[in-house]
C-alpha cells in the first residue's frame, strides 16, 4: 500500500470544515459538465463521486444525479448510465481494482468520465523540498504523492475493459505570494501529503527555510503591484472517458 486512506479521509473532512472554495475542483467539474452536455445523450441514472450538487449546477437542471463519497461507492447497488469521478483516483492504492469496481456499477453501454491529478502537479514544490532535504540531511523523504502520467491512465482504462478510451490533460499554473499560501491552499483542498512513508512530524525549520529559498529562486513570478516576487505552482489534471 502506498497511501494512508484514513489520512486522506481526514484531510477531506478538514477541508470541508474549512469551507474554502476549491478552485481546481470547480474547474474540473465545469470541464466535465461541458463534456457531458456535448455528448447530447439521453441519460437516466447518473452518479457523481466526490463532488456536491453545488458543483454541477447546469447538469443538475437536466439530470437526476446521485452524489456519493468516493470511499463509499461500493455500497451502491443500482446500476447507472454515467459515472463522474472527481479528483480521486490519484489516491487509490489499487487503481485497477477501484476503476473496475466502478465500471461494474455501469449499465451495459454506460459511460465513465473522470479526472485526477497528473505527474506534473506540484513539480516545483517537489523539486524544492528534494533539493533542500538532500543538501541538509543527505536523503529526501516523500513530500508529494507520486502521480501518474497520462499514458498510465490510458493503459489502466484499457486494462479494465473500457472501450473508446480517450485521455487528455489540462495544465493550470496558479500564482501565490508565498509558499505558506500554497501549502494552506493544499490544506483547503484536502490534498496534503498522505503517503504512508511520509514524515509525520513538522518539517525542520532549516529544511523548510532552504526549501523556500530554492522555490523563490527557481520558480518565481512577479507580483507587479507590490514590486516583489511570489511563486508559481503547476497543477496537471488528466481527464478520462471510456464506455462499458
Amino acid at each position: 500500500m502506498l497511501f494512508d486512506l484514513n489520512q486522506v479521509k481526514k484531510n477531506r473532512r478538514r477541508a470541508e470544515k474549512l469551507g474554502k472554495k476549491n478552485f481546481l475542483l470547480h474547474v474540473a467539474c465545469k470541464n466535465l459538465e461541458g463534456r457531458v452536455a456535448e455528448l447530447g445523450l439521453s441519460l437516466g441514472d447518473v452518479m457523481v463521486l466526490s463532488a456536491k450538487e453545488i458543483d454541477f449546477t447546469e447538469l443538475g437542471r437536466e439530470l437526476i444525479i446521485k452524489y456519493s463519497d468516493y470511499f463509499n461507492h461500493g455500497l451502491i447497488k443500482k446500476k447507472v448510465d454515467l459515472i463522474l469521478n472527481i479528483l480521486n483516483l490519484h489516491w487509490s492504492n489499487d487503481p485497477k481494482k477501484d476503476l473496475s469496481n466502478q465500471m461494474d456499477l455501469l449499465k451495459p453501454g454506460g459511460i465513465f468520465m473522470g479526472c485526477l491529478f497528473g505527474a506534473d502537479t506540484l513539480n516545483e514544490l517537489r523539486d524544492s523540498f528534494f533539493k533542500a532535504e538532500l543538501q541538509i540531511s543527505g536523503k529526501a523523504r516523500p513530500r508529494i504523492s507520486p502521480l501518474p502520467e497520462i499514458r498510465d491512465i490510458g493503459n489502466l482504462a484499457q486494462n479494465v475493459g473500457m472501450k473508446r478510451v480517450v485521455a487528455d490533460k489540462e495544465t493550470i499554473t496558479l500564482e501565490y505570494k508565498t509558499v505558506i499560501e500554497l501549502l494552506n491552499n493544499l490544506r483547503e483542498m484536502g490534498e496534503t501529503n498522505s503517503v504512508l512513508e511520509r514524515n509525520k512530524v513538522f518539517s525542520r525549520r532549516d529544511v523548510f527555510d532552504l526549501m523556500e529559498k530554492y522555490y523563490y529562486k527557481n520558480y518565481p513570478y512577479d507580483i507587479t503591484d507590490k514590486n516583489n516576487n511570489g511563486i508559481r505552482a503547476t497543477f496537471e489534471i488528466i481527464y478520462l472517458y471510456g464506455e462499458k
